[in-house]
């Protein structure tokens, strides 16, 4: 808000008197008396304001008539009062050379001195007053602010200071307050201003200095609240009331508040703006008032969570022309991020190249992950670089050679790790987080960092146990909780994810954060379609027949008592072989049950085939020791791994399995597999695996890994109506690079590459080699969609012959 006008006529003393200048010799009695009424006409005039006349009077008056010192004295002060700060210094300059002036020619020629920033002759000047007139408290005033303005500032302090303890009245008061204002000391400036008004409550003059000081401290409400005895203009209280009303947005986008003091002051605030529109509508002039509170109330719209609020008004306001200023654009561009607009937010950002970078760690997150999410990887890295580019590590006190913790530098730092953590570069994120969180126990936020980087590991029990440490810092903290509700969700706590996810979605409901926690729990508790299949395009090996078909679809329910889903499916096989066509039909029902560390599901199934229907049932599941060790098996009567030809000669088989996996990180993991099989025919099958993969590179788009796979089998006859050999092995490794291309949000386009080849052995045959080749593409939409397509080619040898085939597989799984 502009200061009240009279405030800074900071050059005015109103006490001092002008003299009447009497003419010692004329030559006239009657001349005397007419010059002297014309003289004190003249005089009367210059004290209401009318400057000119005097100052004409005595211009001609001295070409022709000798002049007295207090005449010269007059046309100094008058010519001080209308201005002319150059014409007094010159007078001054011209008349203190020929006569012996008086001190208030002094102390004009001061304050002109002053007013043109020449602080050494207006010094000297005020101490030559204050010699003439020791008494006179004006010069003693003048000369201190005057030391405050040439910032002499211990001695301007040490004087006012003495000044106020002589004699604390309102002047003085006032005194003191300058020298604190010319300090940048606003605190100090506003605590005198009010024992200047204490001293003097009926002054005018003391009560506006104190409204101005108030203002500039942004303590808004109590100037409000003062102004009501204050004499001011419609346009002065209409911007106390915006202060005021703008003092709350600035309480409401504080986020060091809790989220429900933000939304309540946010609320206050719009309440207020309706109630001045409704207000000002009508009132002549306030058109630029009511643009003001339009511009703020986009602040208050913001930390309410308003985000398609604050972009339809800013939309407005453009269309109007009303310029926005830069510390608004701001909520605006948060806004558009929110809404997942980030192509719009960065035009705006382009467009105002004067915009602050941001300030909050929250905003700069914010900003980061917009451009993350949307796959603009490398502004993502060139906005890191601008937000640490010559950032230090520590910082330095003015005064103080002890070095302090920087934080932009420690918000440069935690910008980086998320950027690595987003673009799969997880081993150096680790590094850099783990360093971060033992460096510096006391910090919660970079705790939680370190445990979102241990969830992404796939290791949702370290990062609850870290969790749970940082837990004890500030057991509220929502970003604590919301990380929480993530890992619960991974460690099948579900009572546990709804508790916290509610308290979130309670305390942040429209926080961009807490509506993607929302919307994970939500996608938890829809039923689930999975869909998958082969179909063969070439193919003429001896297990899965020409023209094969396979595919199978489960329907999952919603959870029922956090733990348990029903479902239902069906599954299709069909191929040709040399002794005809061969059907499979399956449809089966169940329960699965998913407790914290566990998982099982029991089916029971229908299975056709061979013109015969057959009961069926499986159990499977598995347990994890650890975040490295899972255990798993299954029992299953009348498998589905059943060979297609055994099926379609009459042959049946029950099925054993028990695993084991070892996960380090999403880096490596592998997983041993024994099988036994049980076939109608009477034939004994054992079957080994040992399967792994090695992360060898990455980058923000692509991953590679190396995939091995050794397995082998043994059959107690090898004279069965099916491929069945005696012994076998194979040993294969194949690389499978995962190509991004196009993502945005939770919509992401990705095309997958594999390309492998091995060896073969079979007992009684020569060793064969094994190749293998795929592309394929997969969407993910709105976490509800993740579907996938591949082209699949290999070739491999069987009984001896080396075998082709060349199949499609889909898989998809829908949320609904």
């Amino acid at each position: 808000m502009d200061l009240l006008p009279g405030i800074n006529k900071l050059f005015l003393y109103s006490r001092t008197k002008l003299s009447f200048s009497l003419t010692f010799i004329l030559l006239f009695p009657l001349m005397v008396q007419g010059t002297e009424s014309v003289y004190e006409e003249r005089v009367l005039q210059a004290r209401n304001g009318n400057y000119a006349a005097l100052l004409d009077y005595l211009q001609h008056y001295q070409q022709q008539h000798p002049l007295s010192n207090e005449q010269v004295a007059d046309w100094i002060q008058v010519a001080s009062w209308a201005g002319h700060d150059d014409d007094v210094v010159r007078l001054w300059s011209l008349w203190q050379r020929k006569m012996a002036l008086p001190a208030r020619a002094d102390a004009a020629a001061a304050r002109s001195y002053r007013n043109l920033k020449r602080w050494a002759p207006s010094l000297a000047l005020w101490d030559r007053a204050r010699r003439l007139a020791p008494e006179n408290d004006d010069y003693r005033i003048g000369w201190i602010k005057t030391l405050a303005d040439a910032r002499r500032d211990d001695q301007a302090l040490r004087e006012a200071r003495r000044l106020v303890a002589a004699q604390p009245s309102a002047p003085h008061l006032q005194t003191l307050s300058y020298v604190y204002q010319r300090q940048g000391k606003s605190w100090d400036q506003l605590l005198n201003d009010t024992r200047a008004y204490s001293a003097a409550p009926g002054d005018q003059a003391v009560l506006n200095r104190l409204i101005n000081a108030l203002t500039l401290n942004r303590v808004s409400d109590p100037a409000l609240r003062l102004s009501d005895k204050a004499a001011l203009s419609p346009e002065q209280r209409r911007a106390l009331e915006l202060d005021a009303v703008a003092g709350l947005v600035r309480l409401a986008d504080t986020p060091s508040r809790s989220e429900q003091t933000r939304f309540t002051l946010a609320q206050k605030a719009l309440d207020r703006y309706d109630a001045l529109f409704a207000r000002w509508r009508h009132e002549p002039g306030a058109d630029a008032d009511i643009a003001r509170a339009r511009i703020d109330r986009l602040g208050a719209l913001h930390a309410h969570g308003y985000y398609h609020d604050v972009i339809s008004e800013y939309q407005s306001l453009s269309a109007q022309k009303t310029a926005i200023p830069p510390w608004a654009l701001r909520w605006v561009v948060s806004a558009y991020l929110a809404e997942k607009k980030v192509d719009r937010a960065l035009a705006i950002i382009r467009q105002h190249p004067e915009l602050p970078p941001e300030t909050e760690e929250e905003d700069q997150n914010e900003m980061l992950y917009a451009l993350m999410d949307s796959g603009q990887y490398s502004s993502a890295r060139h906005y890191i670089g601008r937000m640490t580019h010559n950032v230090p590590y520590t910082r330095y006190d003015f005064g103080s050679p002890t070095p302090q913790p920087n934080d932009p530098w420690l918000v440069g730092q935690s910008l980086w790790f998320q950027y690595l953590l987003m673009t799969h570069a997880l081993p150096e994120a680790e590094r850099l987080s783990r360093h971060m969180a033992t460096t510096a126990p006391g910090n919660q936020g970079l705790r939680i960092d370190y445990a979102s980087l241990l969830q992404a590991r796939g290791l949702p029990r370290a990062a609850e146990r870290e969790l749970k440490a940082a837990e004890s810092l500030e057991p509220s903290n929502i970003e604590l909780e919301r990380q929480q509700a993530y890992v619960a969700m991974d460690l099948q706590e579900w009572r546990q994810m709804d508790l916290l996810t509610d308290d979130v979605i309670a305390r942040t409901p429209l926080d961009l954060a807490s509506r993607q926690l929302a919307r994970a729990r939500e996608v938890h508790h829809m039923s689930e379609l999975r869909i998958n299949g082969t179909q063969g395009i070439h193919s003429d090996n001896p297990v899965s027949g020409s023209h094969d078909q396979n595919w199978e679809a489960a329907i999952y329910g919603p959870p029922m008592a956090d733990n348990w889903r029903l479902f239902g499916g069906t599954r299709f096989a069909a191929g040709r072989f040399d002794e005809g066509k061969g059907f499979s039909r399956n449809v089966s029902g169940g329960v699965e049950w998913r407790p914290r560390n566990a998982w099982a599901e029991l089916a029971l199934s229908n299975n056709n085939f061979h013109g015969a229907n057959k009961p069926g049932a499986r159990v499977s599941a598995w347990y994890d020791v650890s975040d490295s060790w899972r255990l798993g098996g299954g029992l299953e009567r009348i498998s589905a791994s059943t060979p297609l030809r055994a099926l379609r000669n009459g042959v049946s088989a029950n099925r054993a399995e028990t695993w084991v996996r070892w996960y380090q990180n999403e880096r490596r993991e592998y997983r041993f597999g024994f099988a036994a099989s049980d076939f109608s025919d009477h034939n004994r099958r054992q079957e080994y695996s040992l399967e792994g993969k090695e992360r060898i590179w990455q980058a923000p788009t692509l991953t590679l890994d190396l995939i091995p796979g050794l397995s082998a089998s043994a059959n107690s006859h090898d004279d069965a109506a099916y491929y069945n050999p005696k012994r076998d092995l194979s040993a294969t490794a194949a690389l499978a690079a995962d190509h991004v291309m196009y993502r945005r949000y939770d919509t992401v386009w990705s095309q997958q590459f594999m390309a492998g080849g091995g060896a073969g052995w079979q007992k009684s045959e020569d060793t064969g080699a094994i190749a293998l080749l795929g592309y394929g593409q997969r969407i993910q939409w709105n976490n509800v969609v993740d579907a996938g397509v591949m082209l699949n080619w290999d070739k491999r040898p069987y009984d001896g012959k080396r075998e082709s085939n060349l199949s499609v597989a889909f898989d998809a799984n829908l949320r609904f």
